[in-house]
């Protein structure tokens, strides 16, 4: 998705992320687009929530859900998941998002810094810059490094 197919999704998302009572963020290449990166695209939303706040938006977005994905039960991620699919683009909702590190143990992903970022008109809670490397850095997969690496100027 290019910035404005991610400002029409958002905008789209906007009335249920905003009726949401519990916590959530932006994260992913969409918090870099909106946070003011120069980051050129996403293939789509990731929101980071509660175990909650998933549940809530899995009843809000039932009619756009997609009911055939399911993540790999043997990924380094755990989360109440679910993906869906509007017009001009997909969003992905993680709540209680857990990592499972090199020891094997789980542990939870947070967001330390968060801020408003200024998109579409609007307000959007994301990730510190800093705050999105740290997270990236943690995942730790190729994809998510290289993000990390141009937060880095690298």
């Amino acid at each position: 998705m290019t910035p404005n197919d991610l400002e029409r999704l958002l905008l789209r998302l906007a009335p249920a992320l905003d009726a949401l009572a519990e916590p959530w963020s932006l994260i992913g290449s969409a918090a870099l687009i909106v946070a003011g990166s120069a980051w050129p695209a996403c293939d789509d939303v990731d929101i980071l929530t509660t175990e909650a706040g998933a549940l809530a938006l899995e009843v809000a977005w039932a009619g756009w859900r997609d009911p055939a994905y399911a993540p790999d039960p043997s990924a380094r991620f755990r989360s109440r998941f679910s993906r869906y699919d509007f017009a001009p683009g997909k969003a992905e909702v993680m709540g209680g998002l857990m990592l499972r590190g090199p020891d094997g143990t789980w542990s939870p992903v947070g967001v330390w810094d968060l801020r408003p970022a200024r998109f579409g008109g609007r307000d959007w809670p994301v990730p510190s810059l800093a705050d999105q490397a740290r997270i990236l850095k943690r995942f730790g997969r190729p994809k998510d490094l290289e993000k990390a690496a141009f937060l880095a100027g690298g």
